[in-house]
């Protein structure tokens, strides 16, 4: 019953934020995909697209016959409040009271199948992740369906399932994991500031690769946060986290440095950058980055550029 009543919690919390949250659906024959994120340009929306595909030949080749559902819930908050989920049921019983809650949304899938129930709540999607939690469920569907409790783990919260969990995620990848990992895919509808620049993205072993026209490798990431682009210079900024990103310069080259910032920012915070130009009497090539308000004081800029990095001047 505890348990029970901790992921009821989990799905409030979750939804807490539900003015901001868009829910998206990504079906194929045997799985379906419900993806919460907090806006539409969600990069996690579209390499979850990107791996379905990869899911979806997953389960067939374990159980041609089994149907799964998933729940993806990005932490776009930072919450940090990591969560796994298995059971087996009925789909319908995996997805918060009352949803769709007025949003368009197909439920045929949900409320006619039953199969592995999996929920994962994380910052950023994991095909490993998914693919251990699916092989063990696969694998293991009569365990779970004669379990009383379900396979059930929060950051903070420890019990027998949660030791499950950790035990499926510390297991020596199997071949056929390892595989499905190891396949290239790619982005799906890759961000416009990217492909206007000939840039395309790849997902491989759980990276997200950057590449020119020629295939070269520009920048090789593990998560991605958002993309920033600098229209007067030509330059990206890559934030894989809410307090550190990369660079790409105009001629399509990065050191692959990762540039910690001093502060972070929120879910609802904005993130600016611009040149600065001789009103700021500064040199050719700097730059500012500001976070949060709309007349955000001069103290609180901060200054970049490739020679000397992350400067703070006042």
């Amino acid at each position: 019953m505890k348990r029970t009543i901790l992921f009821l919690l989990l799905l409030t919390s979750l939804t807490a934020f539900a003015h901001e949250d868009t829910y998206k659906a990504v079906e194929k024959s045997n799985v379906h995909i419900m993806v919460q994120v907090g806006y539409e340009s969600s990069l996690e929306l579209r390499i979850v697209e990107s791996y379905a595909e990869i899911i979806n030949d997953f389960i067939k080749e374990i159980d041609s016959t089994e149907k799964v559902f998933i729940h993806f819930s990005e932490d776009y908050c930072f919450f940090n409040e990591n969560s796994f989920f298995v059971a087996y049921g009925e789909f319908k019983q995996f997805v918060p009271s009352g949803f769709p809650w007025g949003y368009k949304y197909d439920m045929k899938f949900i409320n006619t199948q039953e199969g592995i129930g999996i929920i994962i709540s994380a910052k950023y999607f994991k095909l490993k992740t998914l693919l251990q939690l699916l092989e063990f469920g696969l694998q293991n569907k009569n365990y779970l369906k004669n379990s009383k409790e379900k396979i059930f783990k929060e950051k903070k919260y420890e019990s027998e399932t949660a030791r499950v969990i950790d035990s499926i995620m510390q297991n020596k990848l199997s071949d056929l994991t390892n595989e499905y990992l190891s396949r290239k895919v790619i982005l799906n509808n890759t961000p416009k500031v990217l492909t206007d620049k000939n840039i395309q993205l790849f997902l491989h072993n759980d990276s997200i690769y950057f590449v020119d026209t020629n295939d070269s490798e520009i920048l090789r990431l593990s998560t991605i946060n958002s993309i920033s682009y600098e229209p007067q210079t030509d330059c990206l900024f890559l934030f894989n986290t809410n307090s550190s990103f990369y660079f790409i310069n105009r001629n399509l080259s990065s050191n692959q440095k990762q540039y910690d910032l001093p502060f972070s920012f929120g879910c609802l915070e904005a993130i600016w950058i611009e040149k600065a130009g001789e009103k700021y009497k500064l040199e050719k090539d700097r730059w500012f980055r500001v976070v949060v308000g709309d007349n955000p004081k001069i103290e609180d800029w901060v200054y970049f550029d490739e020679k000397n990095g992350i400067t703070k001047e006042k």
